[in-house]
């Protein structure tokens, strides 16, 4: 068992309330052109959840599964939902039809239109049913200073000491194995570079190019993935021999140099981190959630 400091974490309440879709006032264009609505961010999406593929979806731009939330009052309690939430936290709903229902976060989403961020839930498809756009969510933020005692070059990120656990993470001499299913070079990593802090967006894997797309075409909402070459510890950006593992937390994009979204887990500017391709590596197993895969 990979030793961390999880018994020294605060655990707090945040509050926040389910978001209306984000689209433009007119069509958007895409990539090569083509006028197109695009749905699917933010707001409640009843038929993609975790597991489901990130490619496919008719006029879909960006799909987030499930329920999408963004903190509510001043910019400063803003700011505490969209950084403070983790990846595995629980989520209750406070108020409304679905009041009592729970949920967990699978994803953070930076990047919206109007300049808002969406932490991504999962909920079951009956709570899903009853729930409302303005509802009223809180998150049990757990997660926040998470480190790995015997790996202080990898630095943890909005990941729940839960879901870390669950990753069956490998020791070796000098670093940790992990399962994701599929490791991306740099070269199709997109919209995210600059960015800070890291907890509360997300990196963009392109989805334009040809070859990029055939790459990922596999890729499931809820996959674990590593960005070779990619640094998101303080900040974001290329590093060579740096590696970021992240969890896919939206669909792909029209927009050139938008795509797939990678919310971090975990960060290591030398060989801390090393990939083990696993098809399995998704939230959907690691947090005992639904959706499909083919």
């Amino acid at each position: 068992m990979i030793r961390t400091n999880k018994e020294s974490l605060l655990e707090v309440a945040l509050i926040g309330e389910i978001t209306h879709p984000a689209v433009e006032g007119s069509y958007m264009t895409a990539w090569d052109g083509t006028p197109m609505v695009g749905m699917g961010r933010g707001g409640i999406v009843y038929n993609v959840k975790v597991g489901d593929p990130c490619f496919g979806w008719a006029w879909g731009e960006k799909v987030e599964p499930g329920a999408s939330a963004d903190g509510i009052g001043k910019d400063r309690e803003k700011g505490a939902f969209r950084n403070l939430s983790c990846i595995g936290n629980r989520v209750k709903v406070i108020d409304g039809e679905a009041k009592g229902e729970a949920g967990v976060v699978v994803g953070k989403r930076g990047y919206v239109a109007g300049g808002g961020h969406h932490v991504v839930i999962h909920f079951e498809e009956e709570a899903l049913e009853k729930l409302a756009i303005g509802d009223k969510v809180q998150v049990r933020a757990h997660g926040v200073g998470l480190s790995l005692v015997d790996h202080p070059g990898v630095r943890v990120v909005s990941s729940s000491p839960g879901l870390v656990e669950a990753m069956n993470l490998e020791e070796v001499e000098g670093g940790i194995v992990v399962p994701v299913t599929m490791e991306i070079p740099a070269d199709y990593v997109g919209q995210g570079s600059g960015g800070s802090p890291v907890e509360s967006s997300n990196w963009d894997v392109q989805t334009q190019s040809p070859d990029a797309v055939t790459a990922l075409k596999g890729l499931k909402l809820g996959d674990i993935v590593l960005l070779r070459d990619i640094l998101s510890a303080w900040g974001r950006g290329y590093y060579e021999g740096a590696a970021t593992v992240g969890v896919v937390s939206c669909g792909a994009s029209s927009r050139m140099g938008q795509g797939i979204g990678v919310s971090v887990l975990m960060t290591s500017r030398d060989e801390g981190l090393r990939p083990r391709i696993d098809p399995e590596a998704n939230l959907m197993n690691y947090l005992d959630l639904g959706g499909e895969r083919e």
